[in-house]
Order: C-alpha cells, then sequence, then structure tokens
C-alpha cells in the first residue's frame, strides 16, 4: 500500500458490520451452476480472506470470510448435487461445521 493510498484508508470511518455483510452478499451464487466450482469458489474467498489478514484489510477479510461460510454453510448443502458429489464423510464434516457455526452465533 502506498503512503498516499494508507493515508485515504486511514481517514476514512470503519464500515459498519451491516456495511460489510451487505457486500458478501454479493457472490456469483447461481443454484444451478456446477457444484464443484462453488466448492472452488468458497476456497477461494477463504484465501482471499486469508491474504486480507495478512496485508491487514480486515473489512475485506470479514467480506471474504462471511462469503465462503454462506457459501459452505447455507448454500452448498440446498445445491441439486450436494449428495451426489460429497462422500458421506465429506457431508458430516459440512454438518459439523454448521453445527458449530450455529452454536457460535
Amino acid at each position: 500500500m502506498s503512503p498516499n493510498q494508507h493515508s485515504q484508508h486511514a481517514q476514512r470511518r470503519p464500515a459498519l458490520i451491516s456495511e460489510l455483510a451487505v457486500r458478501a452478499q454479493q457472490t456469483d451464487w447461481d443454484e444451478n451452476g456446477p457444484f464443484k466450482y462453488f466448492l472452488r469458489l468458497a476456497e477461494r474467498y477463504r484465501k482471499d480472506a486469508k491474504e486480507a489478514v495478512a496485508r491487514g484489510d480486515l473489512e475485506e477479510a470479514f467480506v471474504a470470510f462471511a462469503r465462503s461460510a454462506s457459501i459452505v454453510l447455507e448454500k452448498l448443502p440446498s445445491h441439486r448435487d450436494y449428495h451426489t458429489s460429497l462422500t458421506n464423510t465429506q457431508r458430516h464434516n459440512l454438518t459439523l461445521v454448521r453445527y458449530f457455526h450455529d452454536t457460535l452465533v
């Protein structure tokens, strides 16, 4: 980040959680899309979030983690290929993730 970008970033107010949540809802989700594509998309968002944390961009990290979580916890289980594309063990692991997510939220 250049000094000018850093000073601009430091001068603006932090985004509200509600603003970040709106940004996080803007994904490439299409329930008719290929299941494996959405698995890769969730993983890409997770990697983007980790990179944003490393850069210190916590707002972007929040948005990317939220996008990844939304795909994995909310959208994939309703995808038409959910039961045919994953093994029983993989579905069980996602169920555990959803369980722990729900108990923490």
